[in-house]
């Protein structure tokens, strides 16, 4: 047979075999499927059902008697009794010798201590509401009218199980997400003034003008719920009324080596001629801080001329006393600030501010109440004895007398005059008999602020990098501010005097010795760099997806599904027309949405907490929304049908991928979506 007719063959009967090849096959998935095991011949329903009833009967027997054996009484319940009657030993509750005279060798001559630099600094970036005094009370989001009551939600039924051959789960890791727009306003070009334009320090401070109205904040009855207001809560004082104001600011913490401080000032005059504790001893006065602009250079190439004074002691004093409508709880136990250092906080509105007011050296709860603590636990283990234990005494924690003194808001510290003697100039004459700080703290916090204000030629600016560096004054004990306790001439060592002495000359001169008393630090290291923050923050909420087939491909395990998932997430906006944070819950997000809107939306009124309601709201945000997670059912969970907790990758204006999880989020979600007026 020649090709032509081999060709001819296969063209006229190829289909045949073909037709043959599948019903072989056919015939042989049947046989296969034939000679399988029945599976009722080893598995009843009938049968599972009874030992499913066997074991739940088993579980809801009393087992009592196999798990608790009877107990047996292991002590002398009336010789214990005996013993709880007996008297405490007091000598554990005797105060220790505050006063301890010293002998005092006059040939050593006193030397300068060491004044440590600030330690550990560290920086953050806000975009907040702050109270802020004003005449008139009146300000734009007062004019607005009150937001009706939301629609509960229905609660969905529980769905069908609809399980995988396999669960699988993605982690994709714990970050917070954080986008870069504008609320109301074209871009970033908006008023950066952070107590307005047209505000002074010593000028009346009506925060919005123009046809403000007088609606009563409570004529619509929806109100932010207290329990979630986490900040400052704004009163009147005398005849100026709160309003709020937006603050756009970086902040910053570090601590000062105290204890090392202390040791510094002890070696160098505890065994010297004329020393006088009161005064011979870390008296922190001045603080200053130094910015510079790192976004076109390194750190390492920065020079003098680029860093520049942002804030000082008397700057935030002045803010506190005269422009702040209060400032907000201190949340540091007293004895690890001091009030020359340790600026006090903005009475920033509805945002918790504890974890920028607070550093991780600084104990969040005072010796005393840890000594406390401490001793409750070795009672109850009864592992103490009376000699171990040692109660602190008055003046035990040092300076905390001075650096916890409440400031009043009539403080007339401007002009930075105060006088250090502070009572001391009598001290000295107690024949060397003083309080001594015996065991000083570890640690003392120093804060700062560098608020954005369009009235500042060098306020901080979006899209520029910083570094910050700080620095600390204390009351110069070889020339201090009380002319009363300068001490002898003849008690200085050689350098000492040839530098006091040029001091006395200026001093003389200058007919006071202000400015001339303090004795600055090195500056502390530069911080991590830092920019302003952007308008947005997002909070992932619930991930729902449509059922999801587990697909075999090349031994690789691929989920597919017909929809994408979709989640909802609150985007919590600040609003700079309305001064106060602007909620908007956004459901249906898929993968390449884009987390802008336009609409109505909500705004909370942080003096009075009650909720507005604006029309034309509008969030000009470029982050993108790139992958969704989560919303599986849990293997294993029963009828309860658990589901993944939801996740979400976004790119950002900055070019970077956040990830923002529903677990982390939870509760800024449920508060900012309202999740409880909702019914959710």
């Amino acid at each position: 047979m020649d090709a032509d007719k081999i060709k001819q063959f296969f063209i006229h009967h190829g289909e045949k075999f073909v037709v043959g090849i599948v019903v072989l096959a056919a015939a042989w998935m049947v046989y296969a499927g034939l000679q399988m095991p029945n599976m009722l011949d080893e598995v009843q329903p009938e049968r599972l059902t009874t030992d499913a009833n066997t074991v739940r009967n088993s579980i809801d027997d009393d087992h009592n008697e196999n798990i608790l054996p009877e107990r047996e009484p292991e002590f002398d319940i009336l010789a214990e009794t005996a013993r709880k009657r007996t008297p405490v030993d007091s000598t554990a509750y005797k105060m220790p010798h505050l006063l301890e005279r010293k002998t005092i060798d006059t040939s050593i001559r006193r030397t300068d201590p060491v004044i440590h630099a600030p330690l550990e600094l560290r920086v953050d970036s806000h975009i907040a509401s702050i109270a802020m005094l004003s005449s008139s009370g009146d300000y734009a989001l007062k004019d607005l009218e009150g937001a009706e009551a939301l629609e509960v939600v229905e609660k969905e039924k529980p769905r069908p199980t609809r399980r995988g051959r396999r669960g699988a789960m993605n982690g994709m890791g714990d970050m917070e997400g954080m986008g870069m727009d504008g609320m109301g306003m074209e871009g970033m070009g908006m008023d950066m003034g952070m107590y307005g334009a047209d505000m002074g320090m010593g000028m009346e401070m009506g925060m919005m003008g123009g046809g403000m109205g007088t609606m009563s904040a409570t004529a619509a009855g929806r109100r932010f719920d207290p329990k979630h207001n986490f900040g400052f809560a704004a009163i009147p004082k005398d005849s100026m009324k709160p309003v709020p104001q937006y603050a756009w600011f970086i902040s910053g913490t570090a601590v000062i080596p105290h204890k090392a401080m202390a040791e510094s000032f002890r070696e160098a005059f505890r065994e010297a001629d004329g020393y006088l504790p009161i005064r011979d001893q870390p008296l922190y006065f001045n603080y200053e801080v130094q910015r510079a602009d790192v976004t076109s250079k390194g750190v390492d190439e920065l020079t003098d001329e680029d860093w520049i004074v942002r804030y000082t002691r008397e700057q935030n004093v002045l803010e506190a006393a005269k422009i702040w409508a209060g400032y907000a709880t201190e949340v540091v136990p007293e004895e690890y600030r001091d009030m020359n250092v340790t600026a006090y906080i903005p009475p920033i509105l509805l945002a918790d501010y504890k974890k920028f007011v607070t550093h991780p050296l600084i104990p969040m709860v005072s010796r005393r109440e840890e000594q406390m603590k401490a001793r409750e636990e070795m009672m109850q283990e009864e592992q103490f004895g009376v000699d171990d234990l040692e109660l602190a005494g008055p003046g035990a924690t040092g300076m905390a007398g001075m650096g916890g003194m409440d400031m009043g808001m009539d403080m007339g510290m401007s002009s930075m005059d105060m006088d250090m003697g502070m009572g001391m100039g009598g001290m000295g004459a107690y024949g060397g008999m003083a309080i001594v700080e015996e065991d000083p703290v570890e640690y003392k916090l120093m804060r700062f602020y560098d608020f954005a204000s369009n009235r500042d030629k060098n306020t901080p600016l979006p899209g520029r990098k910083y570094v910050y560096r700080i620095r600390l004054a204390v009351v110069d004990p070889n020339f201090p501010a009380n002319a009363l306790q300068q001490p002898k001439v003849a008690s200085l060592s050689g350098e000492v005097y040839q530098r006091v002495s040029k001091l006395m000359e200026a001093a003389e001169t200058d007919k006071s010795r202000k400015g001339h008393f303090q004795r600055w630090s090195d500056w502390s290291d530069p911080s991590p760099t830092i920019s302003l923050p952007t308008f947005n923050n997002y909070y992932a909420g619930p991930v729902e997806r449509s059922r999801t087939k587990t697909l075999q491909v090349k031994g690789k395990t691929v989920e597919y599904s017909s929809d994408p998932p979709t989640a909802k997430a609150v985007n919590l906006g600040y609003n700079i027309t309305y001064k106060t944070t602007m909620p908007v819950w956004m459901e249906s997000l898929k993968p390449g949405s884009v987390l802008s809107y336009e609409g109505p939306a909500e705004l909370i009124d942080p003096i009075d907490l009650v909720v507005k309601k604006v029309e034309d709201a509008k969030i000009a945000s470029q982050t993108t929304v790139i992958d969704i997670d989560g919303g599986r059912v849990l293997p294993m969970t029963g009828e309860s049908e658990l589901e993944e907790p939801g996740m979400m990758l976004l790119y950002d204006e900055n070019g970077s991928l956040k990830v923002t999880g529903e677990v982390e989020d939870q509760e800024m979600y449920r508060i900012y979506s309202f999740a409880e007026e909702r019914g959710l």
